[in-house]
Formats: structure tokens, sequence, C-alpha cells
């Protein structure tokens, strides 16, 4: 409808320089994103989807614009964190459970088979781009019939079953270092 001409979708205010939510795209995430596809992922679900053949407005104010790039930027930041929270959370169920399984393994041996000594030593952990603050960091690798984690972190000493997880560890757990 024409009597909506002029007036911002989000705000309702009358705005003098506005885009169209239908037609422009704006810089966000360092590329070009539809408006109407900003809106949609960054608007409830429980609202109306939206319709460019409906009678709403179809334009945005650069103010509106600015905000709703802030909240894009945002949820996708959001939701990028919380995809690698649960990969850290299902990795760490894992080995959790493979620690219960071993120790429940390690029960049913004869204690002469569990008295072996420990090799302990220190090798060079690859530092991932994001954790390049820390040059010297070593990870202990231990050898011994009575433990497979082979991989101990340098700083809280968590043991890991391979040098990716404790890199992945060490990542998460000690990112401000």
């Amino acid at each position: 409808m024409d009597i909506f001409e002029s007036f911002c979708r989000t705000c309702g205010n009358e705005c003098l320089e506005s885009l169209c939510i239908y037609e422009e795209s704006v810089s966000a995430l360092d590329k070009m994103v539809p408006i109407a596809e900003m809106l949609e992922t960054c608007l409830p679900d429980s609202l109306p989807p939206m319709v460019q053949s409906d009678d709403y407005p179809k334009q945005i104010c650069r103010i509106c614009v600015n905000k709703l790039t802030i909240a894009y930027e945002f949820s996708h930041q959001w939701m990028g964190a919380h995809r690698e929270f649960n990969v850290a959370l299902k990795f760490e169920q894992r080995r959790k459970r493979s620690l219960a399984s071993k120790s429940q393994s390690n029960q049913v041996k004869p204690k002469d088979e569990q008295l072996h000594t420990e090799v302990t030593d220190t090798v060079p952990l690859k530092i991932e781009p994001e954790v390049a603050a820390i040059s010297a960091v070593t990870a202990e690798v231990k050898s011994s019939s009575n433990s497979k984690l082979g991989f101990k972190c340098g700083i809280c000493q968590k043991s890991f079953h391979t040098e990716k997880a404790c890199r992945f560890h060490f990542k998460f757990s000690h990112k401000d270092l």
C-alpha cells in the first residue's frame, strides 16, 4: 500500500533516506547480505513470515540497517560459538565414556600387569593460529601398558588419547594465555 511509502518497517518512523528491504543488500560478515535475509534470520519465529506482497512498508531506514547488521553479526557469532561448544562437549563426553570403560577394564587385569613404570617424553605441541600467543607449549607423551592416554596438557596436566584432542582442549581451556 502507498500509505506506508516513506515509513521504516522496523522502527515505524518516517524516513527520507531508506533502503528497499527486498531489493538491497548490505555488508555483513565480510560479504553482501540481502536485508530481507538478515531480517528473517534475526526476527523471532513467533512473528508471521515476511512476504514481499504484504501491505507493510517495504523500506528500512539507515539507522535500523545498522542495528540489524549488528544483530545479524551477533547472531552468527553466537551460533558459531554454540557449534564449537557442542563439539567440545561431545568430545568431552566421549573422553569420559572412554575413561570409564578403560577403568572398568583395568579392574579386571591382574595386579602384576598393572605394575609397569611410566616413561615420559616431552614433545612440542602444534598450536593453532588462534592460540599463537604461546609458542613454547609442550605436551608430555606417556607410554605405559595401563594407560592409553598418550598426551598431557603442559599447563593443567589433563591427559588425552590423541594430540588433536590435547590441542582442542588447549584451544578452549587456555585461550586467554
